[in-house]
């Protein structure tokens, strides 16, 4: 019996000493203790932003902005403002591609001995940009047009030229491929004719990318910046960015909320005379995702505009 007691003494012993290890205590140590982090002036010489020669004949040119850490042991992002909202990179080396000319700010943001340096920021200036919405846009034929600008206003028509009505009857038809355009008017809740928005009128400048919009009288109620993407949702022909309204919204009764670059302006129609705005409610595609719903759901407002000749 006494060989039992002490066998079973020994399993305890051993068995306690098991479930409670001794703790290594190095790597909470290393963790607490990291040492000393990079300052930002050694984060700034580890770091380039350095953009490909311009020439006023080349197609590529200063829009291709090459970054660079040489100090890969800090891992961290570059955050790259943009015309169209700021993009986040998070690589040692990468090429960033402008789509809209303009000043940028870039800087890198990384980690090292557990804190969060951040580095100087490098300002980069695009001026090879050109596309064929610039052109439609400004009336710019070239990248050498600095000084093109187009001023657009409500299309001359007796029919509603800008009003707040269902997106479904816009876009009823998907199997078809294309946006089904209707009549403007049709199905709008409410609705503005040339008289009531009073002739205000906006230009898009290509230098810069400055917007302007005006009262009827001619003078000027906010200027701002554009851009656009080439994105297609909803199969649409892409969106304009601005970061002010455009003329019409403070005439008619939206039920969307203009909120800036977050905000884009869908592309319906563009043409060297024509344009057609959209400002949706929502920018879900749900509007398509069954034959059922409810179209009232999203309404959208709409701008038909020309050309100011």
């Amino acid at each position: 019996m006494k060989a039992k007691y002490y066998s079973l003494i020994v399993a305890t012993i051993l068995l306690g000493t098991a479930c409670n290890p001794l703790e290594d205590t190095s790597l909470r140590e290393e963790f607490e203790n990291p040492g000393t982090p990079i300052s930002q002036e050694e984060l700034d010489a580890a770091l380039s932003v350095t953009q490909l020669p311009n020439s006023e004949s080349s197609i590529i040119g200063d829009q291709y902005v090459v970054l660079k850490n040489s100090r890969p042991d800090v891992g961290g992002v570059w955050h790259c403002a943009t015309a169209t909202g700021d993009k986040i990179i998070k690589s040692d080396q990468d090429t960033i591609i402008y789509g809209s000319n303009g000043t940028f700010e870039i800087y890198y943001q990384g980690l090292s001995a557990n804190q969060i340096v951040t580095s100087k920021s490098f300002n980069v200036t695009v001026t090879n940009v050109f596309d064929e919405y610039d052109r439609l846009l400004t009336g710019a034929n070239s990248k050498m047009e600095k000084d093109a600008k187009k001023t657009w206003k409500f299309r001359d028509t007796s029919l509603p030229v800008a009003y707040n009505g269902m997106l479904g009857i816009w876009y009823a038809d998907r199997s078809a491929g294309k946006p089904d355009k209707r009549t403007p008017g049709e199905g709008s809740w409410d609705s503005n004719h040339n008289a009531e928005v009073a002739d205000q009128t906006m230009t898009f400048e290509f230098d810069g990318n400055k917007l302007t919009t005006y009262d009827k009288t001619g003078a000027v109620v906010q200027t701002g910046k554009w851009a656009y993407t080439h994105n297609e949702p909803n199969l649409i022909l892409g969106e304009l960015i601005t970061d002010i309204p455009i003329i019409g919204c403070n005439t008619i009764a939206l039920w969307q909320t203009f909120n800036g670059t977050k905000t884009p302006y869908w592309i319906i129609e563009i043409s060297e005379d024509e344009m057609l705005l959209c400002l949706p409610g929502t920018y879900t595609d749900a509007v398509y995702a069954d034959p059922g719903t409810n179209y009232w759901d999203f309404d959208a407002s709409y701008y038909f505009l020309e050309a100011v000749k």
